[in-house]
């Protein structure tokens, strides 16, 4: 169905390939994960499927890519656009209209769809990913993730031949992830749909897939089932694989003939044996909030319109050096909260204050210099033309002189990996890309309190722990919105859920994050029956079982 001939191909004025030399083919009705390293060519592959390349992004092309008995690179994006549907790593480029309906009846319009069938998709579509109570809403006004329902919605109802997903869960509850990523599933099950999806989270989607491609520097470096994943050549790819899948291949000897496991279920009857017979218990204790108080919030209301309250009687003190991750459903008020707390916006009821000081009688300008934000769309973010100049805007405006500025700038994309961008225009770059832009040229700025909403969406694994690393050397004050269970796991002390707008747990993160039915990581989730053993059941991550069990 889909077959990619010799393909390479290199953005305008870019020296190196985003793909190199690929030689694969994808039969119809197969389930396809594509994962590797930020900027290894994963969007690009996606891309010269559906025509975008070479039709609309400028280049060098080389080969070619045939879809259906068609060649891409000779018919026409509105031909391809009836085969494959694609859903785009930033949902507001795909949203044009002023109502979910409309949004998802637009493809079907312009494909000429009859009225009836039209109706009937669109009820399709908005039952499947569960956004039937926002179906009348202006789509601009929604959260990212009711955002990203709204663009997977539109591309469901079309009925693709093939489904082009940029990592669709990025901005979803766990939750909703799983639920939508059942339905893709049902989709190319009972459809014979072929999905292709990108995905950094890979505890989310790869039990669901057929097969895994794995690229890197340009290159496929795996193409097979990941259950055929072996440890010697997973030591060199830069990828994050499920805790549970990690935890396997570090005792790859004691699988007794086993399967490689993908999820928690799995993993405990193949690691059984190894479980039970633990004997190295240790001590776990919680990580305390020390410092004094830096952030008062009391009986705080916030609504939008003046009448129905987003947020509602939240209390929530913050101490200096605190990790706190906010974790919720969408649309439970996470985005709000913090808005908030940097003075975005302004509580409709309630006081909050910051460094003793009420934060209505700061200026803007006092409150950016001791609280930074990263905002969930790193395109808010990038204004300036080249990444150098966009990361150093700050320090300019802080009134710091060039050699400060300089020694700064190139130390911190050092520390993440974008030096290679110093000279290239910040919007060209891919989502995981302009993300670590966007968390630089805020951090460079060394604020007090600094906030991050969703940082990890578009981050590959390697670069995320050198985010965590980074947060912890500076052992400041962070608040990080976040749906990603793992990295909650890692990085915070504390963890706050939100439920429709109110907090229903504030906490340590081990008290909060150990035996929750959605919002344990898979380590915890996979010791529970052992601790009738002895072995701590508020274990978290990968490191810590390590720990036990060697």
């Amino acid at each position: 169905m889909i077959e990619f001939d010799n393909l390479s191909f290199w953005y305008k004025d870019n020296d190196s390939p985003s793909l190199s030399d690929i030689n694969i083919s994808i039969d119809e009705g197969e389930f396809v994960l594509v994962t590797g390293p930020s900027g290894c060519g994963k969007s690009t592959f996606i891309r010269s499927i559906n025509g975008l390349i070479p039709h609309f992004y400028g280049g060098k092309i080389k080969g070619d890519v045939t879809v259906s008995g068609k060649k891409v690179s000779e018919t026409p994006t509105n031909i391809l656009s009836e085969k494959v549907g694609m859903v785009f790593q930033d949902p507001e480029n795909q949203l044009i209209t002023n109502e979910v309906e409309r949004e998802i009846a637009f493809a079907l319009e312009n494909l000429c769809f009859s009225p009836d069938l039209i109706a009937k998709r669109i009820e399709e579509a908005i039952e499947a990913v569960g956004v039937s109570r926002i179906r009348h809403e202006n789509p601009s006004n929604l959260s990212g993730g009711q955002k990203q329902k709204v663009a997977i919605a539109s591309a469901l109802a079309v009925h693709p031949e093939i489904l082009l997903l940029d990592e669709p869960t990025s901005e979803l509850d766990p939750a909703a992830a799983e639920s939508i990523l059942n339905i893709i599933e049902k989709i190319n099950d009972e459809l014979g749909i072929t999905v292709i999806l990108i995905e950094h989270r890979l505890e989310r989607v790869v039990h669901h897939v057929d097969r895994m491609l794995i690229l890197q520097d340009s290159k496929i470096i795996f193409d097979d089932n990941p259950r055929k994943i072996n440890y010697n050549e997973r030591k060199n790819w830069r990828i994050g694989l499920p805790p549970v899948t990690e935890l396997s291949l570090r005792f790859a000897d004691k699988l007794n003939n086993h399967e490689l496991p993908l999820t928690v279920k799995e993993a405990r009857t193949t690691l059984k044996e190894l479980l039970s017979s633990m004997n190295n218990i240790i001590d776990l204790p919680e990580e305390k909030s020390l410092g004094r108080e830096i952030l008062s919030m009391k009986n705080v209301y916030f609504s939008y319109d003046g009448a129905n309250d987003i947020l509602k009687n939240i209390n929530l003190s913050l101490r200096e050096g605190d990790q706190l991750s906010i974790m919720g459903k969408n649309a439970s008020g996470k985005t709000t909260l913090i808005k908030l707390i940097n003075g975005i916006l302004k509580q409709r009821k309630g006081s909050i204050s910051l460094y003793g000081k009420k934060i209505e009688d700061y200026s803007s300008s006092e409150i950016i210099k001791r609280v930074g934000i990263v905002f969930q769309d790193p395109n808010l973010h990038l204004f300036n033309e080249t990444v150098e100049e966009e990361i150093g805007f700050v320090l300019k405006n802080l009134g710091q002189d060039a050699d400060t500025i300089e020694t700064k700038v190139t130390q911190i994309m050092d520390e993440f990996g974008i030096s290679q961008y110093k000279y290239s225009y910040p919007l060209d770059l891919s989502g995981g890309e302009k993300q670590r832009v966007a968390i630089a040229s805020v951090l460079v700025g060394d604020p007090d309190i600094l906030i991050l909403d969703e940082p990890t969406r578009g981050l590959d694994y390697p670069i995320k722990m050198k985010l965590i690393n980074y947060l912890r050397k500076r052992n400041k004050t962070v608040i990080m919105v976040t749906h990603d269970v793992e990295t909650a796991a890692q990085f915070s002390n504390r963890v706050i859920l939100l439920s429709e707008g109110k907090v229903v747990t504030d906490g340590y993160r081990r008290e909060v994050l150990s035996k929750a039915l959605l919002f344990s990581p898979q380590i915890n989730r996979l010791i529970q029956p052992y601790a009738k053993n002895g072995i701590p059941d508020n274990i978290l991550t990968l490191d810590e079982i390590l720990e036990v069990l060697t």
